[in-house]
């Protein structure tokens, strides 16, 4: 039987596992960047809805109790409209929506950073960017490599993006 390995393969260098750990974390703090910034969209559009909502709430209650149409169908109207805001309001805070779409979008660096404490890291929020950050007790060459790797990681995507735009 023929072997369908190449060979054996080489021990990888402190340096090339080092690179590995760098991209794997400038990987994740992309795809946490990427969380926050949806559930960030998520939170605008539901306090958007919400806000509709209060203010038809608003707008329909003074046109059925403090300023009644003289009209009965304007008046069935407001009346009805009124019901069906009230009731999409509750229906809204009761069935979790609220808590879901918008504390939960929230409360998502919090959340990140406790779980991400006991490896040493901090997730924070610079303008619409969040960075991965180390702790003071991790040694300062591995944050500064991270830093450095980080710099170099945008700077080619950036180029290759730049290089795409140019071909297009």
């Amino acid at each position: 039987m023929a072997s369908t390995s190449s060979g054996p393969s080489e021990p990888l260098t402190p340096k090339q596992l080092e690179q590995i750990t760098y991209r794997d974390l400038v990987i994740f703090e992309e795809r946490l960047r990427g969380n926050m910034v949806r559930l960030r969209k998520r939170k605008r559009k539901f306090e958007a809805f919400l806000g509709t909502l209060l203010v038809g709430l608003c707008y329909f209650f003074y046109a059925v109790f403090v300023d009644p149409s003289k009209a009965f169908i304007h008046h069935l109207f407001n009346t009805l409209a009124l019901l069906t805001v009230a009731g999409s309001l509750v229906f809204f805070y009761r069935s979790g929506m609220y808590s879901e779409k918008i504390v939960y979008a929230a409360e998502f660096l919090p959340h990140c950073n406790r779980a991400l404490k006991s490896f040493n890291l901090q997730f924070t929020r610079r303008g619409d960017a969040g960075e991965l950050h180390f702790y003071p007790t991790v040694p300062k060459e591995l944050a500064d490599g991270f830093e450095r790797y980080r710099r170099q990681y945008y700077a080619r995507k950036k180029a290759r993006a730049a290089q795409k735009a140019k071909a297009a």
